[in-house]
């Protein structure tokens, strides 16, 4: 890739223009992460490009913006001719663009400085904001004013969020005050570019702290209103040291970059502010938050227009995640892998091994990691394997004289019971014994 690459900007540097790698794939070389993305800028216009590759397949979807994509042995590099824009709409658009030959009037449209980088093809870096000494400091800082930037696109609060928590950021102090004064304007943002951004904040090695920020500027309370309930509460139990809201996102922090997994953990104690209770002895219980919990994610998730299948694997995590019992034997452990399904069955012990971290330390998690690696063993069955694993069935039933009804799913039931018990007696002939000895044809 590097090759082609460096392909592309010479052809450009030989046809007369300018071309530099820009953006987010400048700031991961500087911080050693190999990027993932590589955007390029150029003084040459669309049609230019078009005709500079016209041995390239590519895509002119983004020519009004200035962008031609050149595909490459299945990857997109996007080519964007220097511009400026022409003021902003509807919080997110800009109303138009003006290309320019100017690099620093081109860089000046970005939002943050250490994403307003450029490097030609010489490794010569153009950094007219002083992107760097703010990644050498650990800074986060707007371009420009940024109420400015805000109200251009409020979306930006939550990518300068997700930048902190990924980079391990101190946020400029302006840059806070103005996503607390217009923090409203998400509300104008589209819930499939939330949920791009909050999603991806959520996979970086530190959600926590972009969640502590999402608090302090009073976005969560807009965004989560039902997680913002969980700020500062109090659980009255002598198993919880912590308030749930830090409780939720000591949680998050220990739990695997997986994004159904970082969803349960985040929401698995939402519902304990509304199920509270005391009880006799004096302490606050939360009977069946983990069956409300489930409802109110799934509803929260739907809201920012979360795939189906994602929205089932949370609902089961954070459903299943009080199952902890000291005794588990491998009947309850196969019931609870057909129960939770076997494609999250680990990342629900995922998910209760944070919790257990969180509550009562490292030091009570061996029983855990047993039971998970016991898991990971039951797995191999095939009647775990299989989605219909038992060998009798509802026809077999009927040819012994069993009638329609009620009748076959309890029979059905208590084979199924037996089998989770002794798989060895998963056999027509073993389970035909056992129905004729239970139940009266």
């Amino acid at each position: 890739m590097d090759k082609i690459l460096d392909t592309i900007l010479k052809r450009i540097e030989e046809a007369g223009f300018e071309g530099y790698f820009v953006g987010g794939s400048v700031r991961d070389e500087m911080l050693g992460i190999v990027p993932k993305d590589v955007d390029i800028t150029t003084s040459a216009k669309p049609d230019e490009i078009l005709k500079l590759f016209s041995d390239f397949d590519t895509l002119d979807i983004g020519k009004k913006y200035g962008t031609i994509t050149l595909l490459y042995q299945g990857e997109k590099i996007e080519v964007t001719t220097f511009r400026k824009d022409l003021g902003y709409e509807d919080y997110r658009h800009p109303r138009g663009v003006d290309f320019t030959d100017s690099l620093k009037e081109d860089l000046k449209r970005r939002d943050f400085t250490i994403n307003a980088m450029a490097k030609n093809r010489q490794g010569q870096i153009f950094d007219p904001f002083e992107g760097r000494e703010d990644l050498k400091n650990r800074q986060l800082k707007m371009i420009g004013n940024p109420q400015d930037r805000i109200q251009e696109d409020a979306l930006r609060i939550l990518r300068g969020f997700r930048f902190a928590s990924r980079f391990y950021l101190h946020v400029d102090p302006d840059f806070l005050d103005a996503a607390s004064l217009y923090g409203a304007r998400l509300k104008e943002v589209s819930s499939d570019r939330i949920r791009q951004e909050f999603f991806g904040l959520l996979l970086t090695d530190q959600p926590s702290y972009g969640l502590l920020l999402m608090e302090e500027t009073g976005v969560l309370k807009l965004l989560f209103p039902d997680l913002m309930a969980t700020v500062g509460y109090d659980q009255k139990n002598p198993y919880h040291h912590q308030t749930l809201f830090d409780h939720l996102l000591c949680v998050l922090d220990h739990t695997p970059a997986k994004l159904s997994v970082r969803l349960a953990a985040l929401f698995h104690d939402i519902a304990k502010p509304q199920k509270a209770f005391y009880g006799k002895d004096g302490h606050l219980h939360f009977y069946d938050h983990d069956k409300e919990g489930a409802l109110v994610t799934d509803g929260i998730l739907k809201d920012l227009g979360a795939p189906k299948k994602l929205r089932v694997s949370v609902s089961a995590l954070i459903e299943d995640h009080m199952t902890v019992q000291r005794v588990m034997t491998d009947k309850a452990l196969r019931r609870q892998i057909k129960r939770v399904g076997k494609e999250n069955v680990l990342d629900l012990y995922d998910l209760i091994l944070a919790d257990a971290y969180c509550t009562a330390g490292p030091g009570n998690l061996e029983l855990l990691k047993e039971r998970k690696a016991r898991i990971v063993e039951l797995l191999d069955e095939d009647l775990v394997k299989k989605e219909n694993f038992l060998a009798i069935n509802g026809h077999h039933l009927l040819d012994m004289g069993y009638p329609k009804g009620p009748l076959l799913g309890k029979i059905l039931k208590a084979c199924e019971d037996l089998v989770l018990e002794s798989p060895e007696k998963n056999n027509l002939q073993d389970l035909k014994s056992f129905v004729e000895e239970n139940f009266k044809n």
